[in-house]
C-alpha cells in the first residue's frame, strides 16, 4: 500500500513539474517575443517549478537516507551472525581436535 501511495505521489510530483516546465517555456517565448505575460507572472511560475523540483529531490534524499539506515541495519546484523558462526566453528574445531586428539 505504501509503495502504491508513493507511486502516485511520484506521478502526481512529475506531472506538476512537467506542466510548469511547458508553461515557463511557453511564457519565456512570449516574454522574449513581446507576448502578454508579465515578467512578475513569469518569475512566480519559475518559483514555483524551482520549488516543486527542491521538493521532489528533497523527497528522494529522504528516502534514501532511510533505505541507507535500514541496508545499515541489515549489515550490522549479518557480521553479528558471521561473528556467532566464526565463534560456534572455533568451538566445533576444538572438539574435533580433542576427539583426534590433536595437540
Amino acid at each position: 500500500m505504501a509503495q502504491k501511495k508513493k507511486n502516485i505521489f511520484n506521478i502526481i510530483i512529475n506531472t506538476i513539474i512537467i506542466l510548469l516546465a511547458i508553461l515557463v517555456i511557453y511564457w519565456f517565448i512570449e516574454l522574449i517575443f513581446g507576448g502578454s505575460p508579465g515578467l512578475s507572472e513569469f518569475n512566480f511560475a519559475a518559483i514555483i517549478l524551482m520549488a516543486s523540483f527542491f521538493f521532489k529531490v528533497y523527497r528522494e534524499i529522504g528516502e534514501t537516507k532511510i533505505e541507507m539506515k535500514h541496508v545499515s541495519i541489515g549489515v550490522k546484523d549479518g557480521f553479528g551472525k558471521i561473528k556467532e558462526d566464526m565463534s560456534s566453528l572455533k568451538n566445533d574445531m576444538s572438539l574435533i581436535k580433542k576427539k583426534l586428539e590433536i595437540k
